[in-house]
C-alpha cells in the first residue's frame, strides 16, 4: 500500500523536472553595481564591492518586509507607490450545483482526502480554507507619479507570503477592507 508521502509526491509531480519562468528584462544587484561602478561611484565616496551592495540591499528589503508584516504601509521612494496589506471578504455562492468561491485550496487537507477516498481523487474534489476574510499585499499605484502604471506589478516572495499567513493565523492581525477583490471572477 502506498504511503501518504509517496502519494503526495505522485500527485504533486514532485519527482518531475519543472520548468521555471525566468525574468530576463529586469535588473538586479549585479547590474546595479555595474551601473554605479560605470558612473564613477556617484556620490558614494569610496568604491564598494558587489557583495557589500548585495548586503545593503538585503538589509533594506528585510526592513521593508518587517514593516509590512507589522501591518504598516510601506511608502516606496521616488513616488513609486505604496505597499499595503488589505483584506477582502471571502465569498461563496452556488450557481446551479457548482460552488463558486474566492477561497484558496487547502492542498494539505485535499491530498489527505484524495489519499483516503479514491472517488474524490478521480473527481478532483477540492478542500478549501474556511475563512470569512482573505488578506493580500496590495500595490497601491494611486500614490505613484510615473507613466504606464499598468505595466508595473509587485509580486511578494513566497517567504513573505508564508510569514504573512503565519502572522494572520497567530491572530490579532487586521487590515483595511479592500473593495476591488470582493467580486467573484
Amino acid at each position: 500500500m502506498e504511503q501518504l508521502s509517496e502519494f503526495r509526491k505522485r500527485v504533486l509531480k514532485a519527482e518531475e523536472k519543472k520548468h521555471h519562468f525566468k525574468v530576463t528584462n529586469s535588473n538586479g544587484v549585479k547590474e546595479a553595481w555595474r551601473w554605479i561602478k560605470k558612473n564613477k561611484w556617484l556620490d558614494i565616496g569610496q568604491p564598494i564591492s558587489e557583495l557589500e551592495l548585495g548586503t545593503i540591499v538585503k538589509a533594506i528589503n528585510n526592513t521593508l518586509q518587517d514593516q509590512l508584516l507589522d501591518g504598516k504601509d510601506v511608502l516606496l521612494p521616488h513616488r513609486m507607490g505604496r505597499l499595503e496589506i488589505r483584506k477582502f471578504i471571502a465569498r461563496k455562492e452556488y450557481q446551479g450545483d457548482k460552488l463558486i468561491t474566492n477561497l484558496p485550496v487547502d492542498w494539505k487537507r485535499t491530498i489527505e482526502l484524495w489519499w483516503e477516498d479514491e472517488d474524490c481523487y478521480e473527481l478532483k474534489t477540492l478542500v478549501r480554507y474556511e475563512a470569512s476574510e482573505r488578506f493580500t499585499i496590495y500595490y497601491n499605484r494611486d500614490y505613484a507619479l510615473y507613466t504606464n502604471k499598468s505595466f508595473y506589478k509587485f509580486m511578494p516572495t513566497r517567504t513573505v507570503k508564508r510569514k504573512l499567513k503565519q502572522r494572520i493565523m497567530d491572530g490579532g492581525f487586521d487590515a483595511l477592507l479592500l473593495g476591488k477583490k470582493n467580486e467573484l471572477h
